[in-house]
């Protein structure tokens, strides 16, 4: 996959800007600018505790920054100035981006199709048979139309995250955002959940993915970002950052996955 363009905001899709988030005393993320281009994989690595998943959640707005913005196609995010063109609202910014979660979040009371169209439905207020055509193919997608009826507790862990990436493929959104989806299965089912995300890299989804899964990253991404401590510590494309990478601290955390 060859590499795109860095962070420079002109273009992008998805943007932080200076972004900033503490938990009481506690400062997680230190000013963080990055944008991300539309067709663009870039993949966020790092230690545990380095500000990964709290970063990709902000970029969603379900964690709303201390400072900074979240830019989307050009306007800010935020709750007060929804109206003004050159803003949009939380609600408006995740019918365009949608996320993955480490655990599955399925509605136990509900078939894997059910699970599906409840945004369509829901949110979007599209009609059921309308919702059911749009939730079959990206249950189709993900390769569980055999599964349709099924319930959540009669599906693997691996099924259970692919029914809930054609749950956020279902809203039809711009970008996917992908916080450490394989984290929660045993490493036997980690191969097929994968599989899908390199098909949806291969058809061009924007997406931001955060990762333990080097030789994965390395594999779809276009760019790479490592954090470290709140901030970003290096970022560049799969080679400079996996085969090349001049950070010792980078150096290091790559030295356990080498060995």
């Amino acid at each position: 996959m060859t590499s795109k363009p860095s962070s420079a905001s002109s273009g992008s899709l998805l943007e932080a800007s200076g972004v900033t988030k503490n938990f009481g005393a506690l400062k997680v993320l230190h000013g963080i600018d990055l944008a991300v281009k539309a067709g663009e994989v870039l993949s966020i690595i790092g230690p545990s505790g380095s500000g990964k998943s709290t970063f990709i959640r902000c970029m969603n707005m379900l964690e709303r920054p201390d400072a900074g913005d979240i830019i989307f196609r050009g306007r800010r995010v935020g709750l007060k100035h929804v109206g003004d063109a050159h803003f949009m609202g939380q609600g408006e910014l995740r019918r365009h981006v949608g996320m993955v979660f480490q655990h599955f979040n399925l509605f136990p009371h509900k078939t894997v199709l059910e699970n599906v169209i409840e945004g369509p439905v829901i949110v979007q207020r599209k009609p059921r048979a309308e919702a059911v055509e749009i939730a079959m193919d990206y249950i189709a997608k993900v390769g569980l139309a055999e599964k349709r009826d099924a319930w959540p507790n009669q599906l693997s862990g691996g099924q259970k995250q692919r029914v809930a990436i054609a749950r956020a493929l279902a809203m039809q959104p711009d970008a996917l955002l992908l916080d450490e989806v394989t984290s929660a299965l045993d490493p036997e089912l980690v191969g097929e959940v994968l599989g899908v995300v390199r098909s949806l890299a291969d058809q061009g989804m924007t997406m931001v993915i955060v990762t333990h899964e080097i030789s994965f990253a390395a594999d779809v991404s276009d760019r790479i970002v490592f954090m470290e401590a709140g901030r970003i510590a290096a970022e560049g494309s799969p080679t400079e950052i996996l085969r090349s990478p001049s950070n010792e601290r980078l150096k290091a955390f790559l030295s356990r996955f080498h060995a």
